[in-house]
């Protein structure tokens, strides 16, 4: 399905995923120094390198890899949510559609604007499945894949690492304290450590890199960035407001490639009105992540409010309650640590695909105990399969050709401008930017905001702007078409592009 509809997503791009790119291209020209990062996660870097040596040969084509490597990353998290599932014995027909399911899921998740979420997602369903595995206890490869895999999703994004410690911690101890056998607690307590020595050896060296590259100790630099740009005195993000910034080093595209260098204003809880800040912040994400839930599917809420039922319901076995509870836990946890900062849909789909699952297991449980008829048991279960796809396909038809226009306008600006060199805008820095990268060009941000055109004309040429870019009809072209060649002639609608150099 993928591969059939690939080529009406192939043009969807974003800033992040222009950083990802570059920094894929920096560790294959060996420039590693620039390549190691703080803020971007550098697996999906490292994955993407060597696709990118063998079959990149333009900035489009790289693109098309990255969708080509989500589709990758895509087909392997079905597999691992089956080998999940597996574990929770559900009904086969339930199974069989909840797998079928997946497919327009993950498909629309592979041809996202390009972020890690898809494979960090990926990494720790496999994590779920070592972990939640009745063989968890007795075998110490567990413990070993546990650790591995977490560090592998610490890799991919930053968030992993303290999602990681307090899951794996939590649900040894909640292991250790429910087996009163001597020789499993032993064991419960080996694959606690051997997980942690293998995540800190792999994560510390990482670690260690970062730290070094920024003189201060750091898991990643997106945490820090994104608590201070919701903090009571941010003005949002920092290129939107600080004027042009030069790229951090020679070979990036734009100031974005690192935004650990951006320095906004911190904050902490050090105060009663920061602290009331901060429950505000919480409280307006609970109700954004319901929201957010409810999207994946309408019966969510229900779906959990049902696992509870199940939980505390004295007559339900053992085994299933635990399973529920393992579920329930790990959504509460993995929501709970982005209700701290803020909440996008990509950021909690492993919660869309850990919700299907439980869905799918109370539907089991509710059809062993005989409670509903097959006619019901039918009803149900396409009622729960069109609840979690409408939502996926329903974006995958809006999103369909999506930045398709930006690319077709850099291949004009490129071929019949040959606009190139540095760049900056007086608006729409993300599409700036893509066209930055497609033009093989550098991406400076929009000025200063001001009146005075003509300081704003000597930021431009202090930063050496070779072209400034105007969206729409600005009071800026009036004052820049009596001093600069305008190249495109006002063929182009609502865009002037102005010669500086």
């Amino acid at each position: 399905m993928g591969i059939l509809l690939i080529n009406n997503y192939q043009y969807a791009l974003s800033d992040d995923g222009i950083s990802y790119i570059n920094i894929a291209q920096k560790y294959l020209n060996g420039n590693f120094a620039d390549a190691i990062n703080g803020y971007w996660g550098p697996l999906i870097s490292w994955l993407l390198a060597p696709m990118l040596y063998f079959f990149s040969s333009s900035p489009a084509s790289s693109v098309y890899l990255m969708k080509l490597f989500s589709l990758v990353t895509g087909f392997f998290t079905i597999i691992g949510i089956k080998l999940i599932v597996d574990n929770f014995e559900i009904d086969n027909v339930i199974k069989r559609l909840m797998i079928f399911s997946l497919i327009p899921i993950i498909v629309q998740f592979s041809f996202y604007i390009t972020t890690p979420d898809l494979l960090i997602t990926c990494i720790l369903i496999y994590y779920l499945y070592f972990i939640f595995s009745p063989k968890y206890i007795d075998n110490w490869h567990m413990g070993l894949m546990c650790g591995f895999t977490g560090a592998l999703a610490y890799l991919s994004k930053s968030f992993a690492l303290p999602f990681f410690l307090s899951h794996f911690i939590l649900f040894n101890l909640f292991f250790y304290f429910r087996n009163l056998n001597k020789e499993k607690r032993i064991k419960i307590v080996r694959n606690l450590f051997i997980g942690l020595i293998i995540f800190f050896i792999i994560s510390g060296v990482w670690i260690a890199l970062i730290s070094d590259k920024y003189g201060k100790i750091t898991i990643g630099t997106s945490g820090e960035y994104n608590h201070n740009l919701l903090g009571p005195e941010s003005l949002g993000h920092y290129q939107h407001y600080s004027g042009l910034v030069k790229p951090p080093n020679d070979s990036a595209g734009s100031a974005w490639e690192d935004p650990s260098y951006y320095k906004m204003k911190s904050w902490s809880i050090n105060s009663w009105e920061n602290f009331k800040f901060q429950i505000e912040i919480i409280l307006k994400n609970i109700v954004n992540m319901i929201n957010i839930i409810e999207l994946f599917s309408i019966f969510s809420i229900v779906i959990i409010i049902g696992a509870i039922f199940l939980i505390i319901r004295s007559s339900t076995d053992h085994v299933s309650r635990d399973k529920l509870i393992y579920l329930l836990i790990t959504i509460l946890i993995y929501s709970g640590g982005y209700i701290l900062i803020f909440v996008e849909a990509r950021y909690i789909w492993l919660i869309d695909i850990l919700l299907l699952i439980m869905s799918s297991y109370i539907l089991s449980l509710l059809f062993k105990l005989n409670y509903i008829s097959k006619i019901q048991k039918n009803i149900l279960i396409t009622f729960l399969v069109l609840s979690f796809i409408i939502s996926p396909i329903s974006l995958l038809i809006v999103d369909s050709h999506i930045g398709e226009s930006t690319y077709n306008l850099s291949e004009e600006l490129k071929i019949n401008y040959n606009i190139h060199g540095n760049l900056a805008s007086n608006n729409q820095l993300v599409n700036s930017e893509v066209i930055a990268f497609y033009t093989e060009s550098k991406y400076y941000g929009k000025p200063k905001k001001t009146d005075d055109y003509n300081e704003l004309n000597i930021e431009l040429k202090n930063s050496n702007i070779d072209y400034y870019i105007v969206w729409g009809e600005s009071k800026e072209n009036s004052y820049f078409s009596k001093r600069y060649k305008e190249i495109t002639n006002g063929n182009i609608k609502n865009l002037r592009i102005y010669y500086l150099s």
